[in-house]
């Protein structure tokens, strides 16, 4: 009997070619589940897929754009034709724009609205018949669910969304003994939203000297770490657990004078 968490199990990996997607289709795969992955980059995915084929997983690639309802339809044919069920759907594709709400240009706001909001709603909407009964749904939030960091209102507008979307879902699905939560990393040391605001910051290494300083536990998390919540918000684990928050910030969010 196989002592991996997730063996047996389909996973559907949205953004799964960088940063957390990337580590949560690596984390799920060394567990047993089976993946399709999708993502706007062809040589990321196929080198992704190649890796962990070559480790022994199962994996199905879907690429293109996740806010386009073509791609949603040939993810939810991918799934019917290959493995019939969906045990555990991760939304994590999400884009950020940084400056203040009054100057974020339309184009931006539009983006982020539909990549961070629309899409998860939407391939919930397009993969739910596949939704196996007890199958789990993780969200990709942020601390900036709960926080407003400078020049990041809209996208914290938008983290604030999945949230409220992840604890009616969970009170929608629950005759189906599917659970959905939310994973909410903090300020993440490699990769992922974090990476990009430290890259376009003035000085990087400011940047994080700041994070680190903010951060009770003095350092900034790892993909792994983020990814090692994903696997228990997939398994039988957190079997009671739904419509609620995984908070992996290091501190961050404790309120302090």
């Amino acid at each position: 009997m196989s002592n991996k968490r997730l063996d047996g199990k389909v996973a559907v990996i949205t953004g799964a070619t960088a940063g957390i997607g990337q580590a949560i289709a690596r984390k799920f795969a060394a567990e047993g589940a089976d993946l399709v992955l999708t993502g706007r980059r062809r040589d990321r995915a196929e080198a992704l897929a190649a890796e962990l084929r070559e480790a022994g997983a199962y994996v199905e690639l879907v690429i293109g754009d996740i806010r386009s309802d073509e791609l949603l339809d040939e993810l939810a044919q991918t799934v019917r034709s290959s493995y019939g069920r969906i045990d555990s759907l991760v939304l994590n594709a999400g884009v950020i724009a940084y400056a203040p709400a009054v100057e974020i240009r339309p184009q931006d706001f539009d983006e982020m609205m539909a990549v961070n909001v629309r899409a998860p709603w939407m391939c919930v909407r397009v993969l739910n018949d596949l939704l196996a009964d007890g199958a789990t749904i993780i969200a990709l939030g942020s601390v900036s669910s709960f926080m407003v960091f400078p020049g990041e209102s809209v996208y914290c507008m938008t983290k604030a969304a999945v949230i409220q979307l992840v604890r009616a879902l969970a009170v929608e699905f629950a005759d189906r003994k599917i659970r959905v939560n939310a994973l909410c990393p903090g300020v993440i040391g490699e990769g992922g939203m974090s990476q990009v605001a430290i890259d376009a910051s003035a000085d990087p290494a400011v940047e994080i000297a700041n994070a680190t300083a903010s951060t009770p536990l003095g350092r900034l998390g790892s993909l792994d770490e983020i990814a090692i919540g994903a696997v228990f918000l997939a398994s039988d684990e957190s079997s009671f657990m739904s419509g609620t928050n995984l908070v992996l910030d290091g501190g961050l969010m404790v309120p302090r004078i």
